[in-house]
């Protein structure tokens, strides 16, 4: 029974690869000669994550997603394999084949390694999303897809997330950490026939770290929302954020008990909104702080009911995706230097960003007060989306990306 249902699933895979159908063509070349009309192939695009995207969960989905609907845009059929859930809700995977992708799970593939196997040299393109999977699969992508491009998309850089809470919470462990990642990323940045990051800092960091590396900066594609409007309405602000991952958590800690209580000096009334999931509930919050935790719908629930928002980040990694979707809503966001990291903001915005404890809370101040300074800004903030963040630029620049993988490695000659 156990070889059965082995070859069924085999004969599956060749039908679903094309495989079948090559060695059909093949067959008929060597009966009848070259001349043999063959149908056009559709190439195709593997993305191999930890956990299968979902449409609005975190910045990682949103930017695999665009991704994925970008290269379905260049003309590729686009897969998806979960390293950690080959079982996924079935919820989740109806969701993402009503936009054409597919996603490859038990119990007709136990694990990355089978999709790769059994679908031997059939991907055009392998896309590797985040460091873990990149060490773990790049070497199996080689060995079974010899054909393929395989990217490293590396989402933000790990080792410099890490050596920033090394440095904040004075944990050599984490320093020592972040060294040994900093390693694979290198290595996979090396390995990898092109390299994706989000942030123009980081894609330039990486060209010097490692110079035969080839590099891209893609951003993702994020959809405007509705003008914002009725600022004058709207008398709290909001931190969103998933509170599992340490910069969140200790930037939320830092405002509440540093900032709020002055800004709460000037405007009694002034709430802090804390948005997200994995809020550690031990934690105990002072007067002015409305836990929200996870919502269904971000705009509607938060975005549409806030004055402004704040991202206080002390250490991070990379281009922050609520900041981003903050911005697309038409809702001003006063933020650090690390929250604005790989934005590039127009002058125009360039007064969101805060330099110190005092700016920060000038700033915040200031812009509170103005709800028409708000309501100018809003639209500023959705053209500056718009022109970076649109579908278009990220189809483009993803192109460019693939072309640029598939160009020869310059050799880098010792002086």
């Amino acid at each position: 029974m156990a070889d059965i249902a082995d070859q069924v699933i085999t004969v599956y895979a060749k039908a679903e690869s094309g495989q079948e159908q090559r060695e059909h063509y093949a067959r008929l070349v060597r009966r009848y000669g070259p001349s043999v009309p063959q149908q056009t192939r559709t190439p195709r695009a593997l993305i191999i994550d930890e956990i299968v995207p979902i449409f609005g969960r975190d910045a990682g989905s949103q930017a695999v997603l665009s991704h994925a609907k970008s290269l379905q845009n260049l003309g590729y059929s686009v897969s998806f394999v979960a390293a950690n859930d080959l079982a996924p809700e079935p919820s989740t995977c109806a969701l993402l084949e009503k936009e054409g992708l597919t996603v490859w799970r038990a119990p007709l593939y136990s694990c990355v390694e089978d999709v790769l196997h059994r679908q031997v040299g059939s991907f055009d393109v392998v896309y590797l999303h985040r460091i873990g999977i990149a060490t773990r699969y790049l070497a199996l992508a080689r060995h079974y897809q010899p054909g393929a491009t395989v990217l490293y998309s590396v989402a933000d850089l790990h080792h410099q997330r890490l050596a920033g809470q090394a440095a904040f919470e004075k944990r050599p462990e984490l320093l020592a950490l972040s060294r040994s990642v900093r390693l694979q990323e290198c290595t996979a940045a090396w390995q990898a026939d092109g390299v994706l990051t989000h942030s123009p800092e980081e894609a330039e960091w990486l060209v010097k770290a490692v110079p035969q590396a080839r590099v891209a900066c893609v951003p993702w594609s994020i959809p405007i929302r509705s003008p914002a409007k009725n600022f004058e309405k709207r008398f709290d602000i909001a931190f969103i954020g998933n509170y599992s991952h340490a910069p969140n958590l200790d930037a939320v800690r830092w405002f509440v008990e540093t900032i709020l209580p002055d800004l709460r000096a000037e405007y009694s009334t002034l709430t802090i909104w804390l948005v997200g999931a994995h809020l550690p509930q031990h934690l105990s919050w002072p007067e002015g702080v409305r836990i929200v935790g996870h919502v269904n719908d971000l705009d509607k629930d938060v975005l549409d009911r806030v004055r402004l928002t704040v991202a206080p980040l002390r250490f991070g990694a990379g281009i922050k995706g609520k900041v981003l979707e903050s911005f697309a809503a038409g809702v001003p966001c006063v933020m650090t230097p690390i929250a604005a990291e790989g934005l590039k903001l127009p002058k125009t915005l360039a007064g969101l960003v805060a330099k110190d404890e005092k700016q920060l809370k000038k700033c915040i101040l200031k812009l509170y007060a103005n709800t028409e300074a708000c309501q100018n800004l809003s639209k500023k903030l959705q053209t500056y989306v718009k022109s970076v963040f649109s579908e278009k630029n990220t189809t483009q620049t993803l192109q460019d990306a693939i072309r640029l993988a598939n160009k020869k490695r310059k050799i880098i000659e010792n002086s």
